[in-house]
């Protein structure tokens, strides 16, 4: 599998780290503070915290850090209170002591105006706590309002800072552009000459003015070398034929082929791509519309890869000239495409590519953009995602993306994936999920021998969670923990019903990932479990889920959906958005199911961690868990894996509990950041019109 990687990668910042990466799952201590972005319309991150509230974050460092912040008095807010306002900034050390490292009355009492403060406080190395406080001196009167709010708090490396503090100032936290510095508007740069692309629409009686507009956006590209091939599948409605001739007499690049009697959306695509002359061909239906510099967009990642056999972009649904909602697409995601169509629109593709693998087939129709392109990458994987909107679907009564219009699709979407995964030799079966959705179910073998590897000291968590090992189906497992707590885990995993041939009890290194890397090391199944903390199963089959999925040769790790003990969603799945861990879906409550199918669809992406599922072999070949990444070790083993051409999974509807309290370990954040920095200058599965404050998937303001 080809390695994604950014080509216009540059290196993050690799000395700062914003303070709201490093927010604790489901940051419990500090449920009334808030992180925004652009409050106000001031540009970065900003943390907001009432009067009388601390916002608190666990540290392991190894050497001094400063934290650097501007905090002021969230506007207006002053204007009801009296009484004196303070900030303060705090540490806890590793014995336990407090200290205060700056402390100033943001609004005083005699009703002066309040005033901002830039901060700047060196913690010392033995800090394990740090903690931002907004205070009151005495009893807030009734109606008065006092939040703080704190301007893009961030974390340096003392030994790294940059000589020049303006210099400094001059950059984003981030490590991002600054606002000013955007692309050209669509059109003002000079076109450049490209790939010709055939634009392909297959047209049977849309509403005329949808097809005008379709043609139309077509026309008006900024790139020149397209050509539109035109076939009308037996339309009834003389406007529709008079607008096609009227379009095809008007302009020399665009064909027109008539079919006298429908022949199916399959058959009309064919006809249209045998009138091409494009190396590449585009897909547009009939009642959507392209913007305006979608075909040079396409052009250039071709000019940058001239290899690419399919290159696809994200899109949004419009209704009545609004947008209701924007797909944010991910990476090629090939695992993800067995389960969900979702490359969806714009999709463009090599020509003489698609016609050697047979084109669209009309047993698919309704999906037969999903079926050609489950063909498409059994031959290739060298397919490029432009993450830019660049098609409009809009959304009416007879289109799919106005509601189940078209039912008949799912259907055949289910049956593409199923010969889909006959051909290529996958055991597995296919079932529905929400529309539009699937779940690809692997038969596995029971003789499938894995172990799962642990570094545990508490027998009260581990015979929680070995009742649940014991009682899935999987046959063939075995555990390895390492340990200085012989006698008492196993008593533990006895309580729990496993006997002892299941179990090999090793002495534990005092470091917890050196402990986890070594019981892997003593394994001998061909397949590991990795936990770093003892996992309680929730879904029966949790086990066989994972093992469906590392048992393909491409897939390095799979990882399940991690719950805390309060049933919220710890993570599901890790990006790297800015080089810095980001758990999705932290603290969501609601159902997976409205999470782009995360109820059932599998996806592709950067890292999982907590608890990971791997072949032996993969294991090996990658060198095992390195240490010194700590905490972060499990990520860095699925980042090594991607470099190393093979990916990584989340599988939803395995689930399991996990009750690990998270510690920002700042020297293995920025040792990951600057390994990431020298690929990537975002995570290309997690869609840079995301934020990356949180990872809910919510679009940037």
């Amino acid at each position: 599998m080809q390695v994604a990687r950014s080509r216009d990668a540059a290196p993050l910042s690799a000395v700062r780290i914003p303070l709201s990466a490093l927010t604790p799952m489901l940051d419990d201590g500090s449920a009334v503070t808030t992180w925004t972005v652009d409050p106000d319309g001031m540009r970065g991150r900003a943390l907001v915290i009432p009067a009388n509230a601390t916002y608190t974050v666990a540290l392991a460092l190894d050497r001094p850090v400063v934290l650097i912040a501007r905090v002021l008095l969230l506007p207006h807010d002053w204007l009801n209170g009296r009484e004196v306002v303070r900030g303060s900034v705090a540490v806890i050390a590793h014995d336990g002591g407090a200290r205060v490292l700056w402390r100033r009355p943001l609004y005083p009492a005699d009703r002066g105006r309040p005033r901002g403060y830039a901060v700047e406080v060196t913690m010392p190395a033995d800090t394990v706590s740090l903690q931002l406080t907004i205070e009151t001196t005495q009893p807030p009167r009734e109606g008065s309002v006092a939040r703080a709010i704190w301007l893009q708090p961030v974390l340096e490396d003392l030994g790294s800072r940059a000589p020049d503090r303006a210099q400094r100032d001059g950059v984003d936290p981030d490590g991002a552009q600054a606002d000013g510095a955007q692309r050209g508007v669509a059109g003002a740069a000079p076109v450049r000459s490209g790939p010709v692309i055939s634009v392909l629409i297959p047209v049977h009686d849309p509403p005329p003015q949808m097809l005008e507009e379709a043609i139309g956006s077509v026309v008006r590209q900024t790139f020149a070398g397209w050509e539109l091939c035109l076939v009308d599948d037996g339309s009834r409605s003389q406007p529709i034929k008079a607008i096609l001739e009227r379009h095809a007499r008007r302009d020399g690049r665009i064909k027109l082929v008539t079919h006298e009697h429908a022949q199916g959306i399959a058959a009309a695509t064919n006809a249209a791509m045998d009138i091409a002359s494009g190396r590449y061909v585009a897909l547009l239906d009939h009642d959507d519309t392209l913007t305006p510099d979608a075909l040079q967009r396409i052009a250039d990642r071709i000019d940058a890869e001239p290899e690419l056999d399919m290159v696809y972009s994200d899109e949004d649904i419009v209704l009545d000239g609004k947008r209701v909602w924007a797909h944010l697409k991910p990476a090629w995601s090939p695992d993800t495409m067995r389960t969900n169509g979702y490359t969806c629109h714009l999709g463009v593709y090599r020509r003489g590519l698609v016609q050697e693998i047979g084109g669209f087939r009309d047993e698919f129709n309704g999906s037969q953009d999903v079926d050609m392109i489950l063909r498409l990458m059994e031959r290739t994987d060298r397919i490029a995602h432009v993450p830019e909107i660049l098609y409009h679907w809009r959304a009416h009564p007879d289109s799919t993306a106005g509601g189940d219009a078209k039912p008949y699709a799912y259907v055949a979407a289910r049956r593409a994936i199923a010969a889909h995964v006959e051909r290529t030799g996958l055991d597995a079966d296919v079932g529905y999920g929400p529309p539009g959705l699937y779940r690809l179910a692997h038969r596995v073998d029971p003789g499938l021998t894995v172990e799962i590897a642990l570094a545990c000291e508490d027998p009260d968590t581990l015979r929680a969670a070995a009742h649940t090992w014991n009682t899935q189906p999987h046959p063939s497992w075995r555990a390895v923990i390492a340990t200085n707590n012989h006698t008492q885990i196993t008593d533990a995993l006895h309580a729990a019903g496993i006997p002892d041939q299941r179990i090999t009890l090793i002495d534990a290194d005092p470091d917890p990932t050196t402990a986890l890397h070594q019981a892997a090391q003593h394994a001998t199944a061909t397949h590991l479990l990795l936990m770093q903390a003892p996992a309680i199963g929730l879904t029966h089959d949790w086990l066989t889920r994972l093992l469906g999925y590392s048992n393909q040769d491409g897939i390095a790790a799979a990882g399940p959906v991690i719950l805390a003990p309060d049933g919220r969603i710890q993570q599901a799945g890790i990006a790297l958005p800015e080089g810095i861990p980001l758990h999705l879906l932290n603290g969501t409550r609601s159902s997976m199911d409205k999470f782009f199918g995360y109820g059932t669809s599998v996806y592709n992406l950067s890292a999982v961690s907590g608890a990971l599922a791997t072949s032996r072999a993969h294991y090996e070949r990658l060198g095992g868990l390195r240490p010194a990444y700590g905490v972060l070790a499990p990520i860095d083993y699925c980042l090594r894996a991607g470099r190393a051409g093979a990916r990584t999974v989340i599988v939803p509807d395995a689930r399991v509990r996990l009750d690990a309290q998270p510690i920002n370990d700042i020297p293995a954040i920025w040792r990951l950041r600057r390994e990431w920095a020298a690929a990537h200058d975002h995570d290309p599965y997690y869609n840079p019109g995301y934020r990356t404050d949180r990872g809910n998937f919510e679009e940037r303001g």
